[in-house]
């Protein structure tokens, strides 16, 4: 078990940190671009699926950014822990600090007057950063490079924004902004999906 603390601690301090500083920075921006203040619940589901999503793509494909330096895979590789378990480990870091930083930041909201039902904008949000974030892990397994896990997720946004909600279905990434909560069920579940298969390819890649 200490091996585990080990592994997170040093993930936390050489991988996660510049990520997480990145997003706050984003979220602290955020006035700026927006209004988050005195907002209706649909107009806080659009700052939510339209902005705050972009921590996931941010936050998430960093879990394979260590062993883009194939002396480093190597290295790992030939540790007694598998790298399934390296790579998961870094995963639940990744989702709980995007936990950690949409739930604060929805509290700011919140405090802004901002009218809306917590629970479910929250974890409708978190079924939008799991799809879209674990996109990016799927695409970076896939292709072993960094941008494509960075620019899969935001052609998928962009696609989104320009596509008929007709042809796209219960994927529509901002299904909160016209009440139709249910579709998050399906992001997040394929979300999952996406992140457990970007685990197994990147484990038997050598």
């Amino acid at each position: 078990m200490e091996r585990y603390f080990v592994l997170a601690k040093e993930n936390q301090k050489h991988n996660l940190l510049m990520p997480i500083f990145l997003c706050i920075l984003l979220l602290v921006v955020s006035p700026l671009f927006l209004g988050i203040e005195n907002l209706s619940e649909i107009e806080t589901a659009k700052v939510l699926e339209f902005y705050v999503v972009f921590l996931s793509v941010i936050i998430l494909p960093t879990v394979f950014l260590p062993e883009q330096d194939r002396d480093i895979r190597d290295l790992l590789f030939s540790k007694y822990m598998s790298m399934a378990k390296v790579y998961s480990i870094r995963i639940m870091q990744a989702f709980i600090s995007l936990m950690l930083l949409l739930g604060i930041y929805m509290c700011i909201l919140k405090a802004g007057n901002c009218e809306f039902l917590f629970g479910k904008l929250y974890m409708g949000e978190l079924a939008t950063m799991l799809f879209l974030g674990g996109m990016g892990v799927f695409f970076y397994a896939l292709s072993d490079q960094v941008i494509v896990g960075y620019m899969a997720p935001l052609l998928y946004y962009i696609v989104n924004l320009m596509i008929s909600i007709k042809r796209i279905g219960v994927f529509y990434l901002f299904s909160m902004t016209i009440n139709k909560y249910e579709w998050k069920w399906f992001l997040g579940v394929v979300g999952i999906g996406f992140l457990v298969v970007g685990i197994f390819i990147r484990s038997n890649r050598k």
